[in-house]
């Protein structure tokens, strides 16, 4: 294929954090110094700073208020996360459409726009869950599972990323992505805003940024952006 499939470019950098909670602030600070775009994958029933939990004993982590950020994710992708952010694959089928049906309501109302996209709550699937996600209008949905590789999402349902952000292997694979030529690719980094306790770590996710940032030859685009142009590509 001699033609970029993403916006004229043959490669496309993408980024996707779930959950919604305060960390997200800084990040899409960092985020937006650097042209980067990202989607963040809420759980509209725990959109509150009420709502709070313990991470590996060393912080709290609080999740959003919309209310008082209405504005937050602007520029971005907002997509479901489901409302409670079970492990679908253990409840009905009823309950599960529920979980995701009332979270895409949910965001379409607040975000005023048609959630198209999905993650799956903590990567678990099944068909029975990815068939729901059809029913309820979406179009793709991703797992938690590395593929260290930068291949075009074949299964939207079951759209595996690269790499996670904090993985042994990003440095490496960011450098194999900047030099890489002549095929279209994806580079799909994945992760929680949370997981960046210290300051150590928010200073090397922003290098990784900075790394990544203004090149010519890359699309910064969203994850429902990366599944339109293919999309387009193959209508």
């Amino acid at each position: 294929m001699k033609h970029g499939v993403f916006n004229g470019k043959k490669k496309a950098l993408t980024f996707s954090f779930d959950d919604g909670n305060v960390d997200d602030i800084r990040l899409i600070e960092i985020m937006n110094k650097y042209g980067l775009k990202g989607t963040f994958n809420l759980n509209s029933g725990k959109m509150t700073h009420a709502n709070f939990w313990r991470f590996s004993d060393v912080k709290d982590v609080y999740h959003i208020n919309f209310t008082d950020y209405p504005d937050l994710y602007k520029g971005h992708e907002v997509a479901c996360h489901s409302y409670t952010h079970p492990d679908l694959t253990k409840l009905d089928r009823n309950t599960v459409i529920n979980e995701i049906k009332t979270d895409k309501l949910l965001l379409d109302l607040m975000y005023n726009q048609n959630t198209e996209g999905f993650a799956y709550p903590f990567g678990t699937y099944n068909q029975e869950v990815a068939s729901v996600l059809v029913e309820c209008g979406l179009k793709y949905a991703r797992t938690v599972n590395s593929t260290y590789s930068f291949e075009l999402p074949n299964e939207p349902l079951v759209w595996n990323p690269t790499c996670h952000f904090k993985d042994e292997k990003t440095e490496e694979l960011v450098q194999k992505f900047i030099e890489l030529e002549d095929r279209n690719a994806v580079f799909y980094i994945w992760g929680h805003s949370y997981e960046l306790v210290t300051e150590e770590d928010w200073q090397r996710f922003e290098k990784l940024c900075e790394k990544l940032a203004f090149k010519d030859d890359i699309s910064y685009i969203t994850n429902i952006e990366i599944i339109s142009c293919i999309t387009d590509k193959d209508s």
